[in-house]
């Protein structure tokens, strides 16, 4: 080993989480940009989670060409969800930070990087260290890749407004750098949790102090086509109701008047799948039914700018068919109902 590799390995190990079901066509992108990462010490760990097309040949190509500081593990299970997938992983790495890339997404260069410099310069505070940071990334839709597509469109909720901004929604993201030390310390993922296993991680971490924080960079595409979260609402909603259950059992006498009070009209009004019943009747052009969905979506998460505009906007007159129209063109300038381009 040379003297520049040596330095390098002696930068902190990442250990880089992907779980794989039948990502034959995409899961060598994301590994291809964990291996273009300008962090020199990298260590994979792939779960290929009971695949049954031609993943596991992609993924014995990719293990071939593990070396120092790009070392590349695969694990193969029975097919078990993403949970238990994930978790799998987390009782492999080896890593002093820990992160997770989906199999359908792409990393830029400086990922990494950029996330650890974050780390360290919040670290230096008092709670700093029990940070989780993420940054933004592009949406990769039907129609390619456009900037003005982002994940994270909400403002970052200050820390002393986390606690109560995550009963609202997620405003998280698992694709932070995490110090190893918090999985022993939160737990990890719910395997009965199907839908919201990372909102349901977010309130344990953020009830037990932890805090995240958001770089400005965009660092990471995601592949997103809209429809999934629509079709998946029902169990979105049971998975919720059954978090916010869990929350008020763990943290009942921590939960402040406020809180408690949030996560009861949750719970007794149910979750509040009207967001995302909103964007379906706006794609459908049905302004009225966006006009009565957001409203109530504006009740239930008062934290999300967004929505409360749009439900100002929808009661305006003329203002559900405006927003039907802006709905359309933004459709059709992501080429929604085409084949993906990422």
């Amino acid at each position: 080993m040379d003297n520049n590799t040596g330095t390098e390995l002696e930068q902190p190990l990442i250990s880089v989480v992907i779980a794989v079901y039948n990502g034959q066509d995409a899961v060598g992108r994301a590994i291809s940009s964990v291996l273009r990462q300008t962090h020199p010490n990298i260590e994979m760990v792939i779960v290929d989670d009971g695949s049954t097309d031609n993943t596991s040949r992609v993924l014995e190509g990719y293990e071939a060409l593990s070396r120092a500081g790009r070392e590349i593990r695969v694990l193969r299970q029975e097919h078990a969800g993403r949970a238990v997938a994930r978790n799998t992983a987390l009782g492999a790495v080896r890593g002093d930070f820990i992160t997770f890339v989906d199999a359908e997404d792409t990393l830029l260069p400086h990922h990494l990087a950029t996330l650890l410099a974050r780390y360290e310069d919040v670290a230096t505070s008092e709670s700093g260290s029990r940070t989780v940071v993420y940054a933004n990334a592009f949406r990769c839709t039907t129609g390619g890749i456009t900037t003005g597509q982002l994940q994270h469109r909400e403002k970052m909720p200050r820390p002393r407004r986390q606690r109560s901004v995550i009963l609202d929604y997620n405003f998280g993201s698992l694709h932070g750098l995490f110090p190893r030390y918090f999985f022993p310390e939160v737990g990890v993922f719910d395997p009965e949790q199907v839908n919201v296993e990372v909102w349901e991680l977010w309130l344990r971490a953020i009830y037990s102090g932890w805090r995240l924080d958001r770089v400005k960079q965009v660092t990471r595409i995601m592949s997103w086509t809209g429809e999934s979260m629509h079709k998946q609402r029902d169990g979105v909603a049971a998975g919720e109701e059954r978090a916010l259950r869990e929350t008020l059992r763990r943290f009942g006498d921590k939960l402040s008047t406020e809180e408690r009070a949030k996560v009861l009209r949750r719970l007794n009004n149910g979750s509040p799948p009207a967001a995302s019943e909103a964007e379906q009747a706006l794609h459908e052009g049905r302004g009225e039914d966006a006009t009565d969905h957001l409203k109530r979506a504006a009740e239930m998460l008062p934290m999300q700018r967004r929505v409360r505009v749009k439900s100002a906007i929808a009661s305006l007159p003329g203002g559900s068919r405006w927003l039907v129209n802006r709905q359309r063109a933004a459709d059709r300038s992501v080429g929604r109902a085409e084949r993906m381009h990422c």
